[in-house]
């Protein structure tokens, strides 16, 4: 009998060991809520790089003048990671996300969030609704954005208005606050 070197059979066997375990997997990656939203802090090394690489050309980076062009770009970064959804809950570092090129679209969110904050907002939340749908909100210029992440998209005005009154918000965070909507 030869070894197993076909993916197709290898990949089969991951899944029977992730399917096995993955009550204990979800155990080990269980995160408290202030660690989820620590996870959005502007003040992470990698976050720190790559907003430095976003602004490289606004010298200096002016957060009224270059904001939105710099949220662009921010978002046109994210649109590189794939979308991966899990069986399980797994919780991605950003160094992760970036060698894999795939996230889940809470991890893709935490790591938009975390860039808008690198970039000077101090309002951006990830919202979670009912739905289990993941977003990006922020405020600019009196107008609330709302980006789909996971479509890479970014409504603006009573479009993105009108996804919560379909889907309500059960809770939404970031480094700076925490609320939920639950009763």
């Amino acid at each position: 009998m030869g070894d197993v070197d076909d993916l197709e059979t290898k990949l089969k066997i991951y899944m029977l060991i992730t399917n096995r375990y993955k009550d204990l997997i979800a155990e080990k990656e269980e995160r408290s809520i202030s660690e989820i939203r620590q996870k959005v802090s502007p003040y992470n090394d990698f976050i720190r790089q790559k907003k430095d690489s976003i602004v490289a050309d606004f010298r200096p980076y002016e957060y009224g003048k270059h904001f939105f062009t710099a949220v662009q770009r921010a978002l046109n970064y994210v649109r590189t990671i794939r979308n991966c959804e899990f069986l399980l809950t797994f919780w991605m570092s950003f160094e992760e996300m970036e060698s894999l090129r795939a996230a889940d679209v809470m991890d893709k969110c935490i790591l938009f969030a975390a860039l808008l904050r690198a970039l000077g907002s101090e309002d951006v939340k990830v919202h979670v609704t009912r739905a289990k749908r993941v977003f990006v909100g922020f405020n600019w210029s009196g107008i609330f954005y709302l980006v789909d992440v996971k479509n890479a998209a970014m409504l603006s005005g009573p479009e993105a208005d009108g996804i919560f009154l379909k889907d309500p918000l059960v809770y939404e965070f970031s480094d700076l606050v925490y609320e939920s909507f639950e009763e």
